[in-house]
């Protein structure tokens, strides 16, 4: 073999072997999303931002992060939500991080809180259309929008900050007390 055929040989030998490893670096930086079959504990904070786009902070009031609305929306899904709204909650969770990285190339949680805006307005006209459609039918199945946006709500407004800052909040009998001890025998509270 010549010396000028080997050289050329090892040149491209070796930049084929500097190219095809970035070729493969850079396909690897497309984000994949999460496919969701429990809800996990890491699942808060993108509960938390799911939550915060939705009651963002204003100069008024902390928004939803600040009220820990993903770990409000973590222990009903766990304790109080039947099966079947469990599952379209999930799979919302899946539809709204597809969708983002679709969209965005990156997750939920690190898009910008204007692409994580128009995200969620895009699926809130989905669960209107969604909706009407249901009108009329015997069972009728919450979109999944629906479910984050009531569990954010009632989440942030029955929370201390909710309460205390959001609402213009009147302390009848006392003020905002988050754990009260209770004795067998002593009555609830009216007002």
């Amino acid at each position: 073999m010549k010396r000028k055929t080997f050289i050329n040989t090892i040149s491209l030998a070796s930049g084929g072997a500097i190219i095809l490893p970035t070729a493969g670096l850079l396909q690897s930086c497309e984000y994949q999303p999460k496919n969701r079959v429990t809800l996990q504990k890491e699942d808060i904070g993108f509960l938390n931002e799911i939550g915060e786009t939705i009651l963002p902070a204003t100069e008024a009031s902390p928004g939803a992060k600040a009220a820990e609305i993903g770990n409000f929306m973590y222990s009903i899904f766990q304790d109080c939500m039947e099966p079947e709204n469990q599952a379209i909650f999930l799979s919302g969770l899946n539809e709204l991080d597809a969708q983002a990285a679709a969209l965005f190339n990156t997750s939920f949680i690190d898009a910008s809180p204007i692409e994580k805006t128009k995200l969620l307005e895009k699926i809130q006209l989905e669960a209107i259309i969604y909706n009407e459609e249901q009108e009329g039918m015997e069972e009728i199945l919450p979109h999944y929008f629906d479910l984050f946006k009531n569990l954010t709500t009632y989440g942030y407004f029955t929370s201390e900050i909710g309460m205390t800052i959001a609402r213009d909040y009147l302390p009848i009998p006392g003020k905002y007390e988050a754990c009260i001890s209770y004795k067998i025998g002593d009555r609830p509270w009216a007002t």
